[in-house]
C-alpha cells in the first residue's frame, strides 16, 4: 500500500470535514446538518489511532500508552492552549465583559477537557443562544476525543492480552460498544427536549469514533475482493453521509443517523486505503493542504465568526465573511508554523517545559476575567413558567384619549379598555414595566408574562401557560417580542416546523378571541436572533385580522446607523447592548401604542423607572 496517497486521501476527507463544518457555521440554512462533519473528524480519528496501536502491537509486541498519550498531547494540547490564551486576553482588550464568565469558564473547563460536561452541566445545547456567545464553545469535540484517547487503548490493550494477540475480541468489542453508545443516543433522545445531554456526552459520542476503531480492526481481514467491494461501498457511503449533511431530521439522527454516517466514513476510510473512486477524489493537492491544517482551522473558525461581529468590525455581508474567513486561516497557518509542527515530534524533556509555560500562560490569561455575569437576569431560572403578574388599571379611569393624528389605524378594533398581555423573554422583560404603566393609563388590565428564557419551545409548558391565562382574564390584546432563545431549536428541527409552532402559540392567544401584535425581535443583540424573523413576519399574512406584524428597528435606531446603547444623549440600552433600559422601553412602548392607535396621557415618566429590572446588575442603566 501507497502510505503517501493513503495518508494524503484521509488529509482530504480531513478537509471535507473541516469544511462542512465551517459552512455550517457561516450559513447554517446552506448546510442543515454540517456539524456532522465533527463526526467524520471522529471517525477517523478512531481509524488512525487503532491503525497506530495495532501497528506498534504487532511491531513491539506491545503498545506503550504513556508514549502514545505524549503523541496525542503534543498534537492537541499546545495548539489549543495558544487559542485560549489569544481568546481570553482579545475578551480581556476588548471589554467584552459579556462573554467574560463564558469564556472564563468554558476556557478552564477546556485546558482539563471537560468542556462536553461542562456544557452539559449549564444547559447550552449546540446552536442555542448561549451556545452562539461562546468563542470556545466548540472545543467540546476535543474534550470528547481526549476522553475516548484515555479509555481506548488500555480496552484494546487488555482485549490484545486476553485473545494473545487476535483482533476479533477487540472488533468485536468496538462493534458491540459503537452499537451499544447509538442505541443510548437514541433512548436517551426525547424529540423537543433538551438535546445537550445526547449530543455531548462522551458515551452518547462514542460511537463515531468506534466506528473508525472497528475499520482499522477489520482493515487486514479484508482480501483483495473485499477491498474493491468495499472501495465502491466507499463512494456511495461518502456521498450518502454528504447527503445527509443537506438535510435537516433531528429525530432520524438522534435515533440512528449518527450511526448510518458514522459507519458510511468508516467504509470511506477504509475506500482511502486503496485505488479506487474515494481515493481519486480525496487525494487532492488543495485537500490534503486543508486537511494537514485542519485542527487548526476548526479551532480558530468559531472564534471568528464570534467575535468579530458586524457592530464590532463594522462590516456585513461577503465583506464580514471574507474576513472571518482570513482571520481564520491566518490562525490556522500560524498555529501550524509556529506550535503544531515544531513541537510534532520534539521529546518529551523538551515539551514538558513548553507545555506547562502555554498552560501557565492560557490560565494567567482566564484569571482575571469575571467570574460572574454582567448581562441583565443572569441569575433567573430560565427553565420554569413564570406566574402572570396581573396588574389593574387605576380605580379612577381616564377616558381614552383619541388616537394622536396621522397615527395608522389598527387592523384590527380594539376595545376602549380591556385586558392585555405582555409575552416575551428577557428583552419584553426589559420592556414591561413601560408597556404596563401605558396600558393601565389607559384603562386596561395588564397580564405581565414576559420572563428570561421564555421561547416559543422552552420551557416546556409554556404554550399551555399562555393559553390558560388568555381564557382565564380574557385577554383581548397579545403583545409578543421573542428573542433568540428558539434559534437551537430550529437548526434543529427545520424553519417548517417552528412556523407551526408559531401557529400553535398565535391560536393560544387568541384563545379568548383577542387579537395579536407580535413585535419583531430586539435589534443590536451579539447573536444575530433575526433569523427567526422570517417566521414571526409570515403569521401576519396567514392570520389576516387576527395578527399585526410591528418592526419596532426605527424605535432604536441611531441616526448614524446601528443600535448604539446611548442614542441622542438617552440610554436606551444596558451594557450588553441589548436589553432595555428606560429610556429604550418608553421607545419601544411609545411606537408599539402610535401603531395601535392609543395615546394615554402621562405614562412615560411615571414611578415605573425605578423597576429593580433596570438596576440588575446595578447601574446597568445610570446615565
Amino acid at each position: 500500500m501507497d502510505t503517501r496517497l493513503r495518508v494524503g486521501a484521509i488529509d482530504g476527507l480531513r478537509a471535507i470535514a473541516v469544511l462542512a463544518v465551517v459552512v455550517y457555521h457561516l450559513w447554517p440554512d446552506r448546510l442543515p446538518s454540517g456539524f456532522l462533519g465533527v463526526d467524520v473528524f471522529m471517525v477517523v480519528s478512531g481509524f488512525l489511532i487503532t491503525g497506530l496501536l495495532v501497528a506498534e502491537y504487532e511491531r513491539e509486541g506491545r503498545i506503550r500508552l504513556a508514549a502514545f498519550w505524549g503523541r496525542r498531547a503534543r498534537r492537541l494540547v499546545p495548539a489549543a492552549l495558544l487559542l485560549i490564551a489569544v481568546v481570553a486576553l482579545w475578551v480581556r482588550a476588548t471589554g467584552a465583559d459579556t462573554i467574560a464568565p463564558t469564556v472564563r469558564s468554558q476556557g478552564l473547563a477546556a485546558i482539563f477537557y471537560v468542556t462536553n460536561w461542562r456544557l452539559i452541566a449549564d444547559g447550552v445545547t449546540y446552536g442555542g443562544q448561549f451556545a452562539g456567545e461562546s468563542p470556545l464553545v466548540h472545543l467540546w469535540s476535543l474534550a470528547v476525543e481526549e476522553q475516548f484517547y484515555l479509555c481506548w487503548p488500555p480496552l484494546l490493550v487488555a482485549a490484545f492480552l486476553v485473545a494473545r494477540g487476535r483482533r476479533g475480541p477487540a472488533l468485536m468489542l468496538a462493534g458491540v460498544g459503537m452499537v451499544g453508545s447509538a442505541v443510548l443516543m437514541g433512548v436517551l433522545y426525547e424529540s423537543g427536549a433538551d438535546t445537550a445531554r445526547v449530543y455531548y456526552g462522551t458515551d452518547t459520542r462514542a460511537q463515531a469514533f468506534l466506528a473508525g476503531c472497528a475499520a482499522a480492526l477489520a482493515l487486514p481481514y479484508l482480501g483483495a475482493g473485499a477491498r474493491r467491494a468495499v472501495s465502491a461501498v466507499g463512494a456511495g457511503a461518502l456521498a450518502a453521509v454528504f447527503t445527509m449533511m443537506a438535510t435537516d431530521a433531528p429525530a432520524l439522527l438522534y435515533r440512528g443517523g449518527f450511526a448510518v454516517v458514522a459507519v458510511g466514513t468508516a467504509c470511506a476510510c477504509i475506500a482511502a486505503t486503496g485505488a479506487g473512486a474515494v481515493r481519486w477524489c480525496l487525494d487532492r493537492v488543495a485537500l490534503r493542504g486543508i486537511g494537514r491544517i485542519s485542527y487548526g482551522i476548526y479551532l480558530w473558525h468559531w472564534p471568528a465568526i464570534v467575535l468579530l461581529t458586524p457592530e464590532r468590525v463594522g462590516a456585513r455581508g461577503p465583506v464580514l465573511t471574507l474576513l472571518r474567513v482570513a482571520v481564520t486561516a491566518t490562525g490556522a497557518v500560524v498555529s501550524w508554523i509556529l506550535v503544531e509542527r515544531p513541537l510534532h515530534g520534539v521529546r518529551l524533556r523538551r515539551f514538558v517545559p513548553a507545555a506547562a509555560a502555554g498552560l501557565a500562560a492560557a490560565i494567567v490569561a482566564l484569571a482575571p476575567l469575571s467570574a460572574t455575569a454582567t448581562v441583565a437576569y443572569a441569575d433567573y431560572r430560565t427553565d420554569r413558567i413564570r406566574t402572570p403578574v396581573v396588574v389593574e388599571p387605576p380605580r379612577v379611569r381616564r377616558p381614552p384619549a383619541a388616537p394622536p393624528s396621522g397615527a395608522p389605524a389598527a387592523r384590527f378594533a380594539l376595545p376602549l379598555a380591556g385586558t392585555v398581555m405582555i409575552v416575551g423573554d428577557s428583552g419584553m422583560y426589559s420592556a414591561t414595566p413601560a408597556f404596563s404603566a401605558a396600558f393601565r393609563a389607559a384603562g386596561w388590565t395588564v397580564v405581565e408574562t414576559a420572563y428570561p428564557g421564555i421561547g416559543l419551545t422552552q420551557p416546556e409548558g409554556q404554550m399551555h401557560a399562555w393559553e390558560d391565562a388568555v381564557r382565564a382574564h380574557g385577554v383581548d390584546l397579545t403583545i409578543v417580542m421573542l428573542g433568540g432563545w428558539d434559534v437551537g431549536w430550529v437548526r434543529e428541527h427545520g424553519a417548517d416546523a417552528f412556523g407551526r409552532e408559531a401557529d400553535r402559540a398565535v391560536g393560544a392567544f387568541g384563545a379568548a378571541g383577542g387579537s395579536v401584535l407580535w413585535l419583531s425581535v430586539l435589534p443590536g443583540g451579539r447573536v444575530d436572533d433575526r433569523e427567526l424573523e422570517p417566521t414571526f413576519s409570515a403569521l401576519a399574512e396567514r392570520h389576516p385580522g387576527i395578527v399585526e406584524y410591528l418592526d419596532i428597528e426605527a424605535a432604536l435606531r441611531s441616526p448614524e446607523g446601528g443600535w448604539p446603547q446611548v442614542v441622542a444623549g438617552r440610554r436606551l440600552r444596558g451594557p450588553d447592548g441589548w436589553h432595555l433600559c428606560p429610556d429604550g422601553a418608553a421607545a419601544v412602548t411609545q411606537f408599539a401604542l402610535v401603531h395601535l392607535g392609543l395615546d394615554p396621557p402621562a405614562w412615560a415618566d411615571g414611578p415605573w423607572r425605578a423597576d429593580p429590572s433596570y438596576h440588575d446588575p446595578p447601574g446597568v442603566c445610570d446615565p
